[in-house]
């Protein structure tokens, strides 16, 4: 009886044991596993965000030659006839900041409420919000400014006995506070909400 008794509590100890080894080791896997998802989707990010900021890039630069080539040299001799050219530089450029919405999405399920161990990988999450509001902000404000000129254009036709108007540029696209700081970063008109 003492030799079966001394038995089961070996069997008690070892399977103790075993069950506190395995325990550990179940607890060390997961923590494996989490630590390189979080590896994982911090890669995720910096690529989405090289994405997102090429896409950005792009923008700017197809900003800089709308302004050059179109938004700062209107001619009301030419305005009409260029008319269909330029909405469909302006309907390409309302495709880039679409673009750059995609990935900003993208950013928004990585960067939701998220931390990361890495500064850098923080620092993207919080920018990008702002680095679209500016962007989204910018291209209504180039909108605007297309579209003022278009009323100024037709009043000086109408003005003048000219039939040939043109109509504004049609966009759903309003000025936005993304990143919630109760300030229009890249609005540059000052009178308007």
């Amino acid at each position: 009886m003492e030799k079966i008794r001394s038995v089961a509590l070996v069997l008690i100890g070892v399977s103790l044991v075993m069950i506190f080894s395995g325990c550990v080791s179940s607890f060390v896997i997961g923590l494996r596993n989490d630590q390189e998802n979080v590896r994982s989707r911090m890669e995720d990010v910096s690529s989405v965000f090289e994405d997102f900021s090429t896409e950005v890039s792009i923008f700017e630069e197809q900003r800089d030659l709308l302004y050059g080539e179109v938004l700062s040299s209107f001619f009301y001799d030419t305005v009409f006839s260029e008319d269909k050219i330029v909405k469909t530089r302006l309907s390409n450029y309302e495709a880039l900041v679409d673009q750059i919405n995609k990935k900003r999405i993208n950013l928004d399920k990585l960067c939701d409420d998220a931390y990361y161990p890495d500064s850098s990988i923080n620092s993207k999450c919080s920018n990008y919000k702002t680095i679209y509001e500016q962007v989204v902000n910018c291209f209504v404000t180039d909108i605007n400014f297309y579209n003022k000129s278009m009323d100024d254009y037709n009043k000086y036709a109408t003005s003048l006995g000219n039939p040939n108007l043109v109509s504004s540029y049609k966009t759903s696209k309003k000025f936005i506070d993304f990143n919630g700081d109760k300030v229009f970063d890249g609005r540059e008109e000052k009178d308007e909400k």
